[in-house]
């Protein structure tokens, strides 16, 4: 029932004719071609609509369910994120697209050389870089492992500006403590926008601890990065599940 109602809440049902981009990500002045380099879909209005990693030789391919203008937001371990679009797609609209990337020098500390060998998928979808950044607040595989909460409700307790509360129907709720007061964040699980707010459906069953692999949090537009994009003036918080690091 769980995994049910998780699919329930997930946007984004596959349509019958999907809008393509497709294109190859490579190094700017080389024209090496980037592996494993993250590609974000983001609708003009800030919906991340798709994702997807390059392959070996810097292929990738991204759909939208529907028509309209998207542009493309890429970043790679060492290399300087960039975005480029937008790009107007009709009803089952292709293009293809030639993207470049500045190289970066890359600082590896301690965790990172770390995370690279036991945690690669949170490296690869950003999630050690949005860390670097320093502009929110992360909770790792290792602080997962080693919690003695028993709830999910119970970690994010343990960060500033958030508290829990009950709604009409006795349901826990998750408020981020912003400009005006507390208010409603948008939840991501695996990189997927969720409505969670609009449906009965409790934390627990969103996102069980023992599912867990890390969570990031953001308060506030200003903190939020843009392959999250922006729905609302509060913030928001992401779920990665251990499915995330059983990819690969």
């Amino acid at each position: 029932m769980k995994r049910l109602a998780l699919l329930i809440l997930l946007v984004g049902a596959h349509a019958a004719s999907a809008q393509t981009i497709r294109g190859s990500l490579m190094e700017f002045g080389s024209d090496a071609p980037i592996d494993l380099g993250l590609i974000i879909m983001i609708s003009e209005f800030g919906d991340s609509v798709a994702w997807t990693l390059s392959s070996s030789n810097g292929f990738f391919e991204v759909a939208a369910p529907e028509g309209g203008n998207y542009l493309l937001l890429a970043a790679a371990l060492g290399y300087k994120e960039s975005r480029v679009g937008l790009f107007e797609l009709g009803e089952g609209g292709e293009i293809s697209v030639e993207f470049r990337l500045w190289e970066e020098p890359l600082m590896l500390d301690g965790i990172m050389v770390e995370s690279l060998v036991r945690e690669p998928e949170l490296v690869r979808n950003g999630f050690y870089r949005r860390m670097q950044r320093g502009s929110g607040s992360f909770i790792r595989p290792s602080d997962i492992e080693e919690t003695t909460a028993l709830r999910a409700a119970e970690m994010l307790q343990g960060l500033a500006g958030v508290r829990m509360v009950a709604d009409s129907n006795g349901l826990e709720r998750v408020q981020l403590r912003g400009a005006r007061g507390y208010c409603v964040p948008t939840l991501f699980v695996d990189g997927v926008r969720t409505e969670w707010g609009r449906l009965s459906v409790g934390l627990d069953e969103i996102a069980p601890l023992e599912t867990l692999y890390a969570i990031e949090l953001y308060r506030g537009v200003a903190s939020i990065p843009i392959e999250f994009g922006s729905f609302n003036d509060c913030g928001v918080i992401a779920f990665w599940t251990k499915r995330t690091n059983e990819r690969r």
